[in-house]
């Protein structure tokens, strides 16, 4: 990692108390301040982060980035003053991109993303090329992203990326700084439209990606995207289409539930994985063609699939005393709350009732009343057996969809008795779990694994 003398030239900012340092990532949380890390001190709509600088110190910070020298604590040292601490946090990131000689694949798309990225992190894993950085956890914002990229290896040479979006001009941002050679595009759909606006919007900003890609790079799209195959075809790059209506390489899905399989017929090979869902298939298809791409067989990828630990809280499913809790809370929109509702409605239902929480979805616009009558239809045409809705929005769009015969489908409860509702049925059930992470939905799977652990 670059000396904090070094940064703070990249940065045009001006270095107080200097001491000499070498940090070893950037952190913007003082609570997850290790020894040796720089605090970037963030002002926020909640919180100011010049506020914890003398925690940070406390737990071993080497240096700090601030706008605001008035109140530094006594052993603050290495402070690097600037006007616009996010502006220099990404200033730091692309100098250090620039300085490590590595491969990078960038993923991005209104579903599928983090899925797609620990796929393709796991199936490369078996390559001899070393050493391989996967960005951790959901880092894939204008904060989270350049944080993750500091933290890379000087060593890497094959790095992979998400990039997330609420607001047009955001992947150009991200692209910008990470330099992608390649691209994955999963999805376009209706999510983050309280920024984006309309689904074209959507797709605009996810294709500009793309545009940022060298000469020579890669982009590697979902076939049976129709938005994004209309940007495809006029690319000029090298463009791979994988696809389970359309595209090449093809997939056929062989089995959804309890776990997908499905055989990619122009590669000879059948892909086992355990996840759920049709919507994973194309997930699995695209980490798969991608890792072909770049130089792994199709049987290396076979065997590497069987073993994928799937990422918490994406539609995970977890085998409990009472049943099957599918656990996908980290967020919700149209597209995903589709794709969930089918694969619970996949599961046999003759000796399992098929429950649906119905957490409300947010940042969906003027259009939120829509979306949620959407789900609602969906979820009442489908052979689920109840529809709990948490959320004004979920439980207004069930009240006014729902004829009088249906409504006994429609069960609301106060949230705190939700948990108890579930494991009080007599026979095991299916759940799935699903809201905006805004609802904090996967305290209420901590609930009833509480109430009935996860079986071994």
């Amino acid at each position: 990692m670059f000396s904090v003398e070094k940064i703070a030239q990249i940065v045009n900012g001006e270095l107080l108390r200097r001491e000499d340092a070498i940090p070893t990532r950037a952190i913007h949380h003082s609570r997850l301040i290790e020894p040796g890390a720089l605090f970037v001190a963030l002002s926020g709509r909640h919180s100011d982060g010049h506020s914890f600088l003398a925690d940070a110190f406390d737990r071993g910070a080497c240096a700090a980035i601030v706008s605001d020298t008035s109140h530094l604590p006594e052993h603050a040292r290495n402070i690097i003053c600037v006007p616009d601490p996010i502006r220099a946090l990404h200033q730091w990131a692309a100098a250090w991109r620039q300085n490590v000689h590595a491969t990078i694949v960038a993923i991005t798309g209104t579903n599928g993303k983090t899925t797609v990225r620990s796929l393709l992190g796991h199936l490369l894993a078996a390559s001899s090329r070393e050493p391989i950085y996967v960005s951790p956890h959901n880092y894939n914002t204008e904060i989270g992203l350049p944080i993750a990229l500091l933290a890379m290896p000087a060593d890497t040479t094959l790095g992979v990326f998400e990039l997330g979006t609420e607001n047009p001009g955001d992947i150009a941002t991200l692209a910008r700084i990470v330099a992608p050679h390649v691209a994955i595009l999963t999805t376009v759909g209706p999510g983050h439209l309280d920024g984006l606006k309309t689904l074209d919007a959507v797709a605009k900003e996810k294709w500009s990606l793309v545009e940022h890609l060298p000469d020579d790079g890669t982009v590697i799209v979902n076939a049976d995207d129709p938005h994004l195959m209309e940007r495809a075809t006029g690319c000029h790059l090298r463009a791979i289409a994988p696809g389970i209506a359309h595209g090449n390489p093809r997939a056929r899905v062989i089995q959804t539930v309890p776990f997908l399989k499905m055989a990619i017929d122009d590669a000879g090979t059948q892909l086992g994985c355990p996840l759920v869902g049709t919507h994973n298939a194309i997930n699995l298809l695209l980490a798969a063609a991608a890792a072909h791409e770049l130089g792994i067989e199709w049987e290396t990828i076979a065997q590497r699939a069987e073993t994928f630990e799937p990422v918490p809280h994406r539609l995970r499913p977890i085998h409990v005393s009472f049943g099957t809790i599918l656990d996908d809370t980290y967020n919700a929109n149209p597209a995903s709350m589709r794709a969930a509702l089918e694969v619970l409605a996949s599961y046999p239902g003759n000796t399992s009732p098929r429950l649906f929480v119905f957490g409300e979805m947010l940042e969906l616009g003027n259009q939120s009343d829509d979306f949620h009558r959407e789900v609602a239809r969906l979820a009442l045409q489908l052979p689920i057996d109840t529809i709990l809705p948490i959320g004004d929005a979920a439980i207004a769009a069930c009240q006014a969809v729902a004829e009088t015969e249906e409504l006994r489908k429609v069960v609301v409860l106060a949230r705190e008795q939700v948990a108890q509702w579930i494991v009080c049925h007599e026979t095991p059930v299916i759940v799935l779990v699903k809201g905006s992470r805004g609802l904090a939905l996967e305290h209420l799977v901590d609930e009833l694994l509480l109430a009935a652990p996860a079986a071994s």
